[in-house]
């Protein structure tokens, strides 16, 4: 009876010993994954307002570009005023042939912030909407962007080598030196020549179309996508900040 009534006791012992031990192991488990999930939100609203941020940035850097570019559309316009109606040449129109063809370079994205994304995986972003539309705009708006630049820098560029050359004295004339600069000139060979020449004109009204399906319209497009994502951003913030 002693006996049994002491093994039964040690057991009893023995078993809230190991209960003790499980109880505590599964609050450690709970805390640590407490603080995983913690440490997970925090990061995944700083990346958020990193985008928040960048998406900033990335606005002011298409109102630039959107200002360059209208510029030289304003340039273009008023050559082909001029030679569409017969006009007679002035001294002005040669800084409207250098503004007509200046070209703007990296008027994309910045894609650091989603490069640490990436590093992280995707999946820290738990909203699914504001994840896939981060991801649309950097693999297909970002890189339609890039793409179409590239076509119209192009497009100028191959003109300055196989059309330029026999219409005008130079290309991009000014002084490069001076970081003030901001004026040009391209002067024309034989103004009057130009007004018909098909080849010439041809070129002139194509680079404005192309202005805007290759610059205009994919900015365009982008801009109003980020402005919608980052409320969808901000509100997203909010929430995960109160939970």
């Amino acid at each position: 009876m002693i006996t049994k009534n002491s093994v039964g006791k040690y057991l009893l012992y023995a078993l809230g010993e190991i209960g003790l031990v499980v109880v505590g192991i599964l609050i450690a488990l709970q805390v640590n994954e407490w603080n995983d999930n913690k440490r997970t939100l925090s990061k995944e609203i700083n990346i958020l307002k990193s985008f928040d941020l960048q998406f900033e940035n990335d606005l002011i850097q298409f109102e630039e570009c959107l200002s360059f570019h209208e510029a030289s559309e304003k340039s273009i316009d008023i050559l082909l005023n001029y030679l569409e109606n017969d006009l007679p040449y002035n001294d002005s129109l040669a800084h409207h042939f250098f503004i007509s063809t200046r070209i703007y370079v990296d008027s994309d994205m910045a894609n650091n912030v989603f490069e640490t994304l990436l590093s992280y995986g995707v999946d820290l972003i738990s909203n699914e909407k504001i994840r896939n539309e981060i991801v649309l705009i950097y693999e297909d708006e970002d890189l339609w962007i890039k793409n179409f630049e590239t076509m119209y820098n192009d497009f100028i560029m191959n003109a300055s080598e196989d059309l330029f050359p026999t219409r005008f004295e130079d290309f991009w004339n000014g002084d490069y030196n001076n970081r003030n600069f901001v004026g040009g000139n391209m002067i024309p060979l034989n103004f009057e020549e130009l007004k018909n020449d098909q080849e010439y004109l041809y070129y002139l009204r194509t680079q404005k179309n192309q202005l805007g399906w290759m610059i205009k319209r994919p900015i365009l497009d982008t801009k109003l996508r980020i402005i919608s994502l980052q409320s969808e951003i901000r509100r997203e913030i909010e929430r995960l900040e109160n939970k």
